[in-house]
This record gives structure tokens, sequence and C-alpha cells, in this order.
């Protein structure tokens, strides 16, 4: 009986993480549209902010502490500015509702 539960509880841990990491992808796929709508983006830039997003919404997922949130926000902010153009910056800088929508969470 107590392996049935132990099993039981694995399935159920491993079906939600592997929801978490599917819910990640969707949201950094709707990051990835948002950004591509607002500035003109390469497919070789699409797919890095793809990866990018997705971490960081996988870490958003992760950490409950206000601080370390910050830190991955001001990391994914310097990741968009060291990849995108200087002009692609200050569209994406005059819009910050979309900014913000893409550094937090």
């Amino acid at each position: 009986m107590k392996k049935l539960i132990a099993a039981f509880v694995f399935i159920f841990a491993f079906t939600m993480n592997a929801n978490a990491q599917a819910t990640a992808s969707e949201l950094a796929k709707n990051d990835v549209t948002a950004l591509s709508a607002a500035i003109q983006l390469s497919e070789q830039n699409k797919a890095s902010f793809l990866d990018i997003f997705k971490q960081k919404h996988e870490a958003f997922a992760k950490e409950t502490s206000e601080m370390k949130k910050k830190i991955i926000a001001k990391s994914v902010d310097a990741k968009l500015r060291g990849i995108l153009s200087a002009e692609q910056m200050a569209k994406l800088d005059k819009n910050p509702e979309l900014l913000k929508k893409l550094t937090q969470n």
C-alpha cells in the first residue's frame, strides 16, 4: 500500500512538472510574439528570445524571493539589450508596458 501511494505521488509530481514546462514554453512563445509585433526580429533572434523567455518563466515559477525575481528581471533586460540593436531597443523603451511584460513575470 505504501509503495502504491509513493508511486502515485511520484507520477503526480512528474505530471505537474511536465505541465509547468509546457506552460513556460507557451508563455515564452507569447513573449516572442509580443516582441516581434513591436519590433522586427530575425528568425535567429526569435529563437534566441524563445530560449531566454522560456528560462525566465521557468525561473520565475521556481523562485519565491522578490529579491531573486528582481535579479532575474535585470538579467533578462540585459540580454534584451545585448541582442537588440540600439534602434530596436529605443522602440522597446518607448513601450514600458511591453518591456515590463518581457522582463518580469
